[in-house]
């Protein structure tokens, strides 16, 4: 059996740090967050909703998630735990095991793209501005960071953790983007990493278009594999 079958996420979960006393400690870390990863996969945020929901499934669910208790954890249990959670810890973990799911596989492709998370606010109220790595076929983020937190635009934040997102899944071997990201420095950054890009370019960005057109004004053109078509209304 291979390494891959035998790494169980919830022995993944097992690694992240429990911040609590062991004293008085009904569930554990493990069960905890497996359980609110579970609720997440089905799309409940809200912890309330979580609660009932185990409550409901806790027959089916309890043997899983490893926990021994005749009830499941409250609302209240959980956000506290989450409160105290390091979501770095939490993500080294999953990312960990992610690795190890998509050791074999094939070569990645991963879209990069900034977006603004209106369910989630900073420390002042804000909308949190995220940059996302996402890999369509696995359908899952390898990385996400907060714009604003690191003072720097969309292509800045990829630059500063292209290091870290290639070596943790080194299966990562073309980057795709809008034309916020085809600048000269980030480019040559996943270049120099032995990593693809594909990045749109724009009429604005007049350097690079006649880089390119220098470069590829010779080369022969040919259809794309697939096109996109607008779909028409009905009448």
């Amino acid at each position: 059996m291979s390494e891959v079958v035998e790494l169980r996420l919830a022995d993944v979960f097992a690694d992240v740090p429990d911040p609590r006393d062991p004293r008085g400690v009904r569930h554990s870390m493990n069960s905890v967050l497996l359980l609110v990863f579970l609720g997440m996969l089905s799309r409940l945020r809200e912890m309330k909703v979580l609660e009932r929901w185990a409550e409901e499934h806790w027959g089916i669910l309890r043997e899983p998630i490893g926990s021994d208790r005749k009830a499941p954890p409250d609302a209240t249990t959980i956000s506290r735990l989450l409160s105290r959670c390091s979501l770095g810890e939490f993500s080294r973990a999953f990312r960990h095991w992610l690795r190890k799911v998509a050791m074999n596989d094939d070569p990645l492709t991963a879209a990069v793209d900034g977006k603004t998370a209106c369910q989630g606010h900073d420390a002042e109220g804000n909308p949190v501005h995220l940059l996302t790595v996402f890999v369509h076929r696995l359908k899952v983020v390898l990385g996400q960071w907060s714009v604003k937190g690191e003072k720097t635009n969309e292509p800045g934040v990829l630059k500063n953790h292209l290091d870290e997102l290639l070596r943790e899944f080194p299966l990562l071997n073309l980057l795709t983007g809008d034309a916020i990201f085809a600048q000269r420095p980030l480019v040559e950054a996943i270049r120099d990493k032995g990593c693809d890009y594909l990045f749109q370019v724009k009429g604005n960005q007049p350097d690079i278009m006649d880089a390119l057109i220098s470069c590829l004004g010779e080369a022969q053109t040919r259809l794309p594999a697939a096109e996109t078509a607008e779909k028409r209304g009905a009448a």
